[in-house]
Order: structure tokens, then sequence, then C-alpha cells
């Protein structure tokens, strides 16, 4: 079985063909603001270095959120019109699980990790996660909280290890001990790829018209001055 993954959450777009032995190809670039115009380009690129036609794949596996309004729509909207041409299954993906997935597949030594993303106007984007091998349990759910309340989340839960791309924040709200990794280094399309392989397999596909992106809080249009 072979699934295409897509991640364009944040300014990593990022594009990933993956069967049941392994990776056939990869593609990523990190910029803000070219998903519209590059996804469907790095699409193609790893089809052709796979030498597989689109047909053959089982479905597209997505990031869904938290992240980018207009990344989640972009990577949302381009795999749902791959799945209605292709008659093929949709499988939705929690960015943050993705972006743990890649944690543990690191054999990072943390068994308590936290994924923090800033959600801009002085608010996060917050995950913690127990990690113990290949195991991996949600601590609570995933929230959106003001700067000092994440701190207290994170120093309550005696987190050891964040991936965020705020380190500067964090490095001065926590205790030194703490281990910070790159939202970028972390957030990849291989993990998505992955855990929708996965989901296919369980059959835990998503509603192809119903679906949509987990924004975490609403979208604020800012007047002009």
């Amino acid at each position: 079985m072979i699934v295409l993954g897509l991640e364009t959450s944040t300014e990593v777009c990022g594009v990933c063909l993956l069967s049941d032995s392994g990776v056939l190809a990869e593609r990523s670039m990190i910029e803000a603001r070219v998903h519209s115009e590059k996804l469907l380009t790095l699409v193609r690129e790893v089809f052709l270095e796979a030498r597989i036609e689109m047909h053959d794949i089982a479905g597209v596996s997505v990031s869904i959120g938290p992240g980018s309004f207009t990344g989640l729509r972009i990577g949302l909207s381009s795999a749902k019109g791959l799945c209605y041409s292709l008659d093929k299954l949709l499988v939705a993906v929690s960015t943050f699980d993705a972006v743990i997935e890649t944690v543990v597949s690191s054999k990072s030594s943390a068994s308590k990790v936290a994924v923090v993303l800033d959600a801009k106007q002085g608010e996060h984007y917050i995950g913690t996660y127990l990690t113990q091998g290949n195991k991996v349990q949600s601590v609570g759910k995933l929230q959106v909280l003001a700067t000092a309340q994440s701190a207290r989340r994170m120093r309550s839960e005696s987190v050891e290890f964040i991936v965020t791309d705020s380190r500067e924040v964090w490095e001065k709200e926590l205790d030194k001990k703490v281990q910070f990794g790159s939202f970028t280094e972390y957030c990849r399309a291989e993990a998505v790829a992955r855990l929708g392989l996965k989901k296919i397999h369980a059959k835990d596909v998503a509603d192809l018209a119903a679906v949509e992106p987990m924004y975490l809080k609403d979208f604020v249009v800012k007047a002009a001055r």
C-alpha cells in the first residue's frame, strides 16, 4: 500500500510518498507563503522520482493543524482535490501527532515532551505528551493558551523537551534544564504519511466532504490603518 503525505501547516511545505516498506520519495522546503504555488509541483516531483502513477496510491494523508490558517486550507483543499479526482481515501492527521511521531522516530531520550507553536497575539498552540520507546500518550488536550499559562502547564507536567518555533520565549520562561528542538526540523511529511498509512490499515479515514482543518482558534481579520 502507498500513501501520499502532505504537510503545509507551517512554513514547511513537504510531500512524501510512503509504502509499507518505507519512503519512496520525499520533498520539502521551508519558506513562508509559497505553499499554493509549490505544493503540487513537489507532488509531481515525488511521483516522477518514485516512478509510479497517481492512481497507484491508496490515499492521501494531510496534516490538518493546528497551524497557519492559510497553510492548512491549502493543504486540505489540495488533498481533497486529489482524492476527488483519483477516487482515493483521505486521512486527516494532527500536525502535533505527526511532530511527536518524528520525535519518537529520532529516538529522543526525553519522556515528557511539549509541542508548542506560536498562535500570534501572545498565544500558543500547545500539546504535551509522554513517550516511552515507540509508545506515545497525549497528556490532556491540545489548547490555545497565553504565554504565562503555557509555561505553567509545561512546568506542572515537568516537560523535558520542547519542539517549538519560539524557543527564545521559553528560554526566558522555563528552567534552564529544558531542551529544545526546532519545529521546522520535526515537522515532516514523512510522519504525516506514516500516521496516514497506519490509519488506512485501521480503516480510520476521513469523511471527504465534511473534514475541516483543526484551527483551535477563530480567524481574526485586522482592520487596515
